[in-house]
């Protein structure tokens, strides 16, 4: 499952153990668009997919997740980047001064349909 929320600036996204949820920052993602949005996000997810394996040092799923990223993907492509600096290099002083003041936690209905056959 997947669950937007409002999170620390600091936090891209976590997966709580032992569960199927990944939580997205919202407060990240908001003001980003096109292939941008779309690396940022699949790095993101695969780094914390990585964590639902069961593979908890956060140093050693950084270098899993470029990895993977180098070895599926063209080294010009805006996923290796993502891979590397994460969604914080691009923002404003203005986007870490901004609060929440709740979670506000929302699911993205859809995002995995229960009758996949991939899953054992």
């Amino acid at each position: 499952m997947l669950l937007l929320g409002n999170l620390p600036i600091r936090v891209g996204a976590f997966h709580p153990l032992g569960t199927n949820e990944i939580v997205l920052n919202r407060r990240l993602f908001k003001s980003m668009t096109g292939t941008q949005l779309k690396s940022q996000l699949f790095a993101i997810l695969l780094h914390e997919y990585l964590h639902s394996l069961g593979y908890e040092d956060e140093a050693h799923v950084r270098k899993m997740t470029y990895k993977i990223c180098i070895e599926n993907f063209d080294r010009n492509c805006p996923v290796i980047d993502a891979a590397l600096t994460g969604p914080w290099s691009s923002l404003t002083a203005e986007d870490l001064s901004e609060m929440e003041p709740e979670l506000n936690l929302e699911l993205i209905r859809d995002f995995e349909r229960p009758n996949s056959s991939y899953i054992i």
